[in-house]
């Protein structure tokens, strides 16, 4: 446990550090909201609530996709790379809690940016919820982050790959799922791709409790499906990687 602690003290100090984590999963997010809301008006009302809301949680879900897709995976292959990962292998942190670690910090730093936002736009802008929204809000972004955790230890294991990779995940699944601009702006086609993409399914129960409307059980469901896929997926490359000659 004290190892286990110890690592996740460590990645967060390390993330403290990292410009990376600022610039793409901080101000990026924080510095579109502002922009979008001015030009927009936050006082348009979309979906059943107002536009300043509707866009504080497309900002907040960004911004943990960012850091859950593009930062961690980076951050993992650069740490496979460098030996990292097998120097680890000689401490008392086993590959169990070394996973953990990485799943305790990235949940870390979802709800840091989770609240990061969210403070920009009730302070900023003047956005009001319930208490209960809030705090349901909040804890939705945070555990539905899990699955973009699993996407991140995927593209983590794309090697020198991963920071292009990654990025360009991180950006195509924030375009075609809504995050960006409303679904109902965009083309029919659009509209019908967005719901099969994990972001939409990821910000839409959040834009539901905004406008005081019940999650619904498929989004929940498409997430869970994706988990497991990323998941496998990553279990099987890892399992070919460590079957490689040169890796033992």
């Amino acid at each position: 446990m004290k190892a286990l602690v110890a690592q996740w003290k460590a990645d967060l100090i390390r993330t403290a550090r990292d410009r990376r984590f600022f610039v793409l999963t901080l101000l990026m997010p924080v510095g579109f909201y502002l922009i979008f809301i001015s030009e927009q008006k936050g006082t348009l009302h979309i979906a059943g609530t107002f536009w300043s809301a509707y866009f504080m949680v497309s900002m907040a879900t960004f911004g943990v996709v960012g850091s859950s897709v593009n930062t961690l995976g980076v951050r993992l292959a650069t740490e496979r790379k460098s030996g990292w990962v097998r120097w680890l292998r000689t401490t008392p942190l086993t590959p169990v809690g070394y996973a953990l670690a990485k799943i305790m910090t990235q949940l870390t730093l979802s709800l840091f940016i989770v609240m990061v936002v969210f403070a920009v736009a009730h302070f900023g802008q003047g956005v009001t919820l319930s208490l209960r929204q809030w705090i349901e809000i909040i804890l939705w972004l945070w555990i539905g982050s899990i699955p973009f955790a699993a996407l991140g230890v995927l593209i983590g294991l794309a090697g020198n790959a991963a920071q292009v990779l990654g990025t360009l995940v991180y950006l195509a699944l924030s375009l075609l799922g809504g995050l960006w601009t409303p679904i109902q702006a965009l083309p029919k086609g659009m509209q019908d791709l967005a719901h099969y993409m994990p972001t939409y399914r990821f910000a839409h129960p959040a834009w539901d409790l905004l406008s005081k409307r019940p999650i619904h059980s498929s989004d929940m469901l498409v997430l869970l499906i994706y988990t497991v896929i990323f998941v496998a997926a990553a279990a099987i490359i890892q399992k070919r990687i460590d079957s490689r000659p040169e890796s033992a």
